[in-house]
């Protein structure tokens, strides 16, 4: 069995169990594997979740290429919280249950798998704000890069909330309130390329 298959294969159950809660023997059984196999593929359990981490941050990559604008991006990822909390085997999405473990739990400061976790939110941040970037030809690059920090920033700060509130189990209409994040955005776009207009 490759890495890779061991990492589909234990991915619901690391979401559920979290960091804490997972041992390299739960992987093995999730697996279906003896447990020195999967020591063969991963030195240990911080091994592990760094590789898990990678291999969802791909599939969040690809799927993420696929759309559109802000727009969509934004209630893709909102709606997408609810999913995390109930589709368990969706790399894209469990990729955000198993990162707030990493975010909120100070004590595994020095964790492999936490540093992994904060240099791919970086890398995120990047890819969200060159995409904004690029949806907006034509307007000053000066005002094009405090725009796209702004978005990159505000759509963060929105969907990491919905997210806790989805693990939190909170009875929110995920969609709903993804359109209103998205329409809020957009209001905001519109009006710092108008005070640009006029400045």
């Amino acid at each position: 069995m490759s890495k890779r298959a061991i990492l589909e294969a234990v991915l619901s159950q690391v979401v559920k169990a979290g960091y804490e809660g997972t041992t390299m023997a739960d992987v093995a059984r999730a697996a279906g594997l003896p447990i020195g196999s999967v020591y063969w593929h991963f030195q240990n359990k911080e091994q592990l979740f760094v590789e898990l981490l990678d291999y969802c941050f791909e599939v969040w990559k690809q799927t993420d290429a696929g759309i559109g604008g802000m727009r969509d991006r934004l209630r893709r990822s909102i709606s997408e919280s609810a999913a995390a909390s109930a589709s368990l085997d969706e790399p894209a999405a469990a990729f955000w249950s198993i990162g707030l473990v990493f975010a909120f739990e100070r004590r595994l400061e020095d964790n492999l798998a936490r540093q992994r976790y904060l240099a791919i939110r970086e890398e995120m941040f990047q890819l969200v704000t060159d995409r904004v970037r690029a949806s907006h030809p034509g307007v000053p690059e000066e005002v094009l890069a405090e725009l796209a920090v702004d978005m990159a920033v505000m759509g963060r700060a929105l969907t990491d909330g919905f997210r806790v509130a989805a693990a939190a189990g909170d009875d929110i209409d995920f969609l709903r309130y993804a359109e209103l994040s998205a329409d809020a955005l957009e209001f905001l776009i519109a009006a710092r390329l108008k005070e640009h207009e006029h400045a």
